[in-house]
């Protein structure tokens, strides 16, 4: 049998939710799961046990995760526990981490903090490797129409580490929507005076994703639960048995 170990920053004194990693046990505030999240409880409870307030409560009880890392799950409860609230640096990667678990949980201001920074960082990747990880972390569809726009009006056709990446069907849609935005296909400009916002209605149709509106969510007005769209943590930060406050290094 494995022995537990208690996470060095995130098993907080004071902590009332006990969530079970591996062999990591995290102690932290329910408060930010209870406020946040739609389904978090519904997704990871067993349903036999949705209802039964003993879950999560001790380690004995700890609510098991098996879809996130040890490390991911850090990346995640970063969000919540920054002592620099004005502060979010982090590889985009960590933030198609967070992207991730904030859709799987349904944690909405996250979700949209989440898209915001990648969106802020999106240069620091190609554009299909883009794609690929909108595609994979759930993203809103409204991201992908303008990328796969980029990737279709630009002269040159996916390469073959491209199409390996896109996979073959992908591949196949996106030649087809080249050559019906081209009277040549191929290699070549978009024709005269069209722009890539005007090939969005042909992306959406040929690549099954939702018409193109220019409305983002993340256009929508920050709610009282956020500040500069990153989620406020109005509960102070409690220090763990270390005496040191948790915070991502």
């Amino acid at each position: 049998m494995k022995c537990l170990e208690h996470h060095p920053q995130y098993y907080l004194v004071g902590g009332d939710l006990f969530l079970l990693i591996d062999t990591t046990i995290f102690r932290i505030h329910s408060y930010f799961f209870k406020r946040e999240a739609k389904n978090f409880y519904t997704k990871l409870i067993d349903p036999a046990f949705i209802g039964d307030e003993k879950r999560g409560t001790t380690e004995d009880t700890a609510i098991i995760i098996e879809t996130a890392t040890v490390e991911e799950f850090e990346h995640f409860l970063w969000v919540f526990y920054n002592p620099r609230y004005d502060v979010y640096e982090a590889d985009i990667r960590v933030w198609f981490t967070i992207l991730r678990l904030a859709h799987e949980w349904d944690f909405p201001e996250v979700t949209r903090f989440a898209l915001r920074e990648v969106k802020r960082r999106e240069n620091e990747i190609g554009l299909v490797e883009r794609i690929v990880l909108y595609q994979t972390y759930h993203a809103p569809a409204e991201f992908l129409v303008p990328l796969f726009a980029e990737l279709c009006a630009r002269p040159t056709s996916p390469t073959d580490e491209e199409t390996h990446m896109l996979g073959f069907e992908q591949t196949v849609k996106i030649y087809r929507a080249r050559e019906r935005l081209r009277s040549s296909g191929g290699v070549s400009p978009l024709p005269p005076g069209t722009s890539e916002a005007d090939t969005y209605p042909t992306i959406s149709t040929i690549l099954g994703l939702p018409q193109y509106t220019g409305r983002s969510v993340l256009d929508q007005d920050d709610d009282a639960n956020t500040m500069n769209g990153a989620p406020i943590v109005r509960a102070p930060v409690k220090k763990n048995n270390n005496g040191r406050t948790s915070g991502k290094t």
